[in-house]
């Protein structure tokens, strides 16, 4: 029981940090992960905690392994594989031999197949690690082509590796042709294995698929299980089964098309499910790194500070290490990257070597050296995990300080026209989904069409902060403006603190700002628990049950919104620029359809609501689909969902 809450609280904590990069996504998801992970270090249930090495290289690895499988072009790889057998196969063993031996001099105690093991751990590199590191960065495209392709297949060589050197050093033989030959059984064998079931699992697919077979009760079951079967028989047969699990996920990516011939919701479910387990498994590695850290330089402190300084030394020193070899393979072109002049080429070395970041193949390669070895506790175990930890923080730091540095900031992947062009098909989509499946009230219907065709004229990508901010404002003046008419006696104090507080809840909808959010929502609550908690009762009873006594409120309602709504459009209008045009027409839409709703109510306002909210969902199920088919860049999916939640914010409070 106590490990399940274990592996709950790090799960816990690898959504929480997602949740606090989705607002500050300035900083590379994965040190939030590693942050949170350092708070829960401190918790007495991970003062010792401990993963089978087994467990963890087929609950983590194989599934890992086998998205990154999935989701690798087989035409990029078959043009780039010279590129890939000579970064990562070649430079990986070479990095290995140099590493290992540079850390069997540097300390002479650690036996030389340790040494080695030590180097085979922190040789392969991360690509979702390298994609987050550059997510503000422009990347050319072919180095970075050249950077996933690497990862995939050197993580295979490195866990080859360690599993020899591991070998090695419990047997007590080291034979160089012995090894470099097992080394190609493993490799092959393990590529030829996955090829096999890989090929296998997609006919089970399609056959499934011809017969319309249950996608939650049968496929998805199936394609979640393939990466453990495959990596399961492999290893039974004494091959690497990661290898077998990459070859399995690259046949998956072959065949996908075939495999989406399927319908579009099941695609969704199959493709949503990956990317969930996917997220949340890198996560839980880094959020573990965060857990091990502290206790392990906890564990060395007692050796003293003599030897927890040398480790860290051996950590720089090694990262320096495999940091100048990358640059001086591509330098001297052992791995060809394309480049307009010597300059580019100097600077795409540079980048293809400060972008060997280290993260989820790396610690999870440290954690499953074995615990013991001919009945004895593996040496040295510890100082390994450490320096490997050590490695993977430096290698994360290095390149988010040194890449912006060396290449631009990222422009936006898509043009004016082309976001257009996307929210009318959307629009359209949302307006023949709504007539198919909605149509019992035709007059209720065509007004909340109508509203949906407006959705269109807003032709400019609006930026949701100039929208939050200029709200602020626009509520400021109002409530102001109301206050002053509320002091002449011209309506009541408490119609108009009624009506701030209704104003306040929409404002809150709208910030992005946490903190600022937060001040507000403390505003909320001091009105409710110290100054007017009887209004704010009264407000949403009334809201709720509409009494013949709110009858004067009704009347002072539709005069605050006269004399706010005249004040706030001369306001926006005062002060539109050419680079806020978009947001103040967004603004200007909402007053005016607030204005129009208050002062001419529909009899049945919750049935338009109800078609509101399935049209904004049909909206985001388009893009949704349109994304995990790959038609859209990230940076228009988000840009679109941005349009989304903004009309929703503009149509619906605009109505409450």
């Amino acid at each position: 029981m106590e490990l399940f809450f274990s592996i709950l609280l790090l799960i816990i904590a690898t959504v929480g940090a997602n949740i606090i990069y989705s607002f500050y996504p300035r900083i590379p998801l994965a040190f939030y992960q590693i942050g949170t992970g350092f708070i829960l270090s401190w918790l007495p249930q991970f003062n010792h905690f401990q993963l089978e090495p087994e467990v963890f290289f087929l609950i983590i690895l194989a599934p890992l392994m086998f998205y990154e499988g999935k989701n690798t072009s087989y035409l990029s790889l078959r043009h780039n594989w010279k590129a890939i057998i000579s970064l990562a196969i070649v430079l990986a063993l070479v990095t290995i031999v140099i590493a290992g031996g540079l850390t069997s001099w540097l300390w002479p105690a650690l036996p030389l197949a340790l040494a080695l093991s030590l180097a085979a751990i922190v040789t392969p590199t991360d690509a979702v690690a390298v994609s987050s590191i550059t997510a503000g960065v422009e990347v050319p495209e072919p180095v970075m082509e050249t950077l996933e392709n690497e990862s995939l297949f050197n993580d295979a060589s490195g866990i080859v590796a360690l599993n020899l050197a591991v070998v090695a050093f419990s047997t007590g033989h080291f034979s160089l042709f012995g090894s470099v030959g097992r080394f190609l059984v493993v490799f092959v064998g393990g590529v030829i294995i996955g090829i096999i079931l890989g090929s296998l699992l997609v006919l089970l697919q399609l056959f499934f698929q011809r017969h319309s077979f249950n996608v939650a009760a049968v496929i998805l079951p199936v394609n979640i299980l393939a990466p453990f079967l495959v990596y399961l028989a492999a290893e039974e047969l004494h091959l690497s089964g990661i290898l077998a699990v990459v070859a399995a996920g690259i046949i998956h990516g072959i065949y996908q098309k075939q495999l989406r011939l399927t319908s579009t919701g099941n695609q969704v479910v199959l493709t949503t499910s990956w990317e969930i387990l996917s997220r949340l498994l890198n996560g839980f590695v880094f959020v573990l790194l965060g857990v091990t850290l502290p206790r392990n330089m906890i564990d060395l402190a007692d050796f003293g500070s003599q030897h927890f300084i040398v480790l860290m030394v051996l950590a720089v020193g090694l990262y320096v290490v495999m940091t100048l070899l990358r640059f001086l393979w591509a330098q001297f072109g052992l791995v060809k990257v394309p480049a307009a002049n010597d300059r580019e080429h100097q600077k795409n070395s540079w980048v293809i070597a400060f972008s060997g970041v280290h993260g989820t193949i790396t610690l999870a390669m440290a954690f499953t050296l074995p615990l013991v070895v001919n009945n004895q506790i593996l040496p040295f175990r510890t100082d390994l995990i450490f320096i490997a930890e050590t490695i993977i923080v430096i290698s994360l730091i290095v390149p988010t300080l040194v890449l912006p540095k060396l290449l631009p900031p990222q422009k936006k992947a898509f043009t004016i026209k082309q976001f257009n062009r996307v929210v009318t098909q959307m629009v359209d989509y949302a307006i023949q989904e709504l007539q198919a499946h909605h149509n019992e009230d035709y007059l209720t219907l065509s007004r909340v069409i109508d509203l949906l065709h407006t959705q269109r004229g807003h032709r400019e990508h609006a930026s949701a902060k100039k929208i939050s901010h200029l709200f602020q404002r626009t509520q400021s003046l109002e409530a102001a403006i109301i206050n002053d008419y509320a002091r002449n006696g011209e309506i009541s104090w408490e119609s108009a603190q009624r009506y701030e507080i209704k104003q306040l809840f929409y404002l809150r909808k709208i910030l992005l700002k946490p903190w600022t959010r937060f001040k507000l929502a403390w505003t909320i609550l001091r009105l409710l628990f110290f100054n007017q908690r009887q209004l704010l009762i009264k407000a949403y009873q009334f809201k709720k049950h509409p009494t013949p006594e709110s009858e004067n409120y009704q009347t002072d309602v539709r005069k605050m919104e006269n004399w706010g709504y005249h004040a706030v459009i001369k306001y926006l209008r005062r002060m539109q620029r050419p680079d806020n045009k978009a947001e103040i027409r967004i603004l200007r839409h909402y007053y005016e359809l607030r204005h129009q709703r208050i002062n001419n109510p529909v009899d049945n306002a919750a049935n338009e609501s109800e078609l509101l909210i399935a049209a904004f969902q049909y909206e985001y199920s388009f893009v949704q689909q349109a994304a995990q088919k790959q038609e859209l860049s990230e940076d228009l999916v988000q840009a679109i969902n941005e349009k989304i939640s903004t009309d929703q914010f503009v149509y619906m409070t605009s109505d409450d």
